[in-house]
């Protein structure tokens, strides 16, 4: 492949990219995302037909939908609802981790290029020491804005996979785990176990949230101390 296909490739590929992100923003905020919630017992029980195939199944839906925008917490509930806690949570986790990092590969062979030559400070900017390692994907993973938009930012930026993966496994814990926790919770027909599990959710965001702070505040007192 000469160099001209290839650029001419990746502009293909991130004006895709583009209208990949209007489109599915514009789809999953009219969907009726509480439908899918109410849909879940059918959804366990065509799994459940699947046999072993089951997990697997979700685990690859998963990434696909969190590759197009679709909301994490969404289907870390649904997991908590189809597969109980523990294991909801483990095919949750590994499939919104698998889809982010599919949007985050293909935004940085398609566009941080062409990033680089049209917007430098962008780039330049993530050249900087709070933009770079796995505590800066940490602290991305914990701002209140839409994971395919942290995916594409940071597939822009000069952080690596491997800090990517660790980033992003940390960050999603908080929020994930709680919410696997009360869709496993929904199920429960006692609501003593109902309110164990709200129980539970509540303590695991807030300590999980409370460790991910500490984490960043000793990152920021090391950098001080640096410069």
């Amino acid at each position: 492949m000469t160099a001209s296909t290839s650029t001419l490739s990746k502009k293909i590929a991130m004006g895709l990219l583009l209208v990949v992100v209007i489109g599915c923003s514009y789809l999953i905020y009219s969907m009726p995302l509480k439908e899918v919630l109410n849909q879940s017992q059918q959804i366990k029980l065509w799994l459940a037909t699947t046999g072993y195939a089951g997990p697997a199944i979700f685990t690859l839906a998963a990434a696909l939908l969190t590759a197009v925008g679709m909301p994490r917490l969404l289907l870390c509930t649904l997991a908590g609802v189809v597969f109980g806690f523990a294991w909801g949570f483990v095919w949750s986790h590994f499939g919104t981790l698998l889809g982010a990092y599919g949007t985050f590969i293909f935004t940085r062979w398609s566009g941080r290029e062409f990033v680089q030559q049209k917007f430098p400070k962008i780039i330049a900017l993530s050249q900087s020491t709070h933009a770079r390692g796995w505590r800066s994907v940490l602290f991305m993973r914990q701002l209140p804005i839409s994971g395919l938009y942290n995916d594409i930012l940071l597939g822009l930026s000069s952080v690596s996979h491997c800090d990517f993966w660790i980033g992003s496994t940390l960050g999603f814990l908080p929020l994930g785990v709680t919410a696997t926790l009360i869709g496993a919770g929904a199920i429960q027909a006692d609501i003593s176990h109902l309110a164990q599990y709200l129980g539970i959710a509540a303590c695991a965001f807030f300590l999980l949230t409370l460790s991910l702070k500490w984490i960043l505040a000793q990152r920021q007192r090391k950098n001080a101390s640096l410069s």
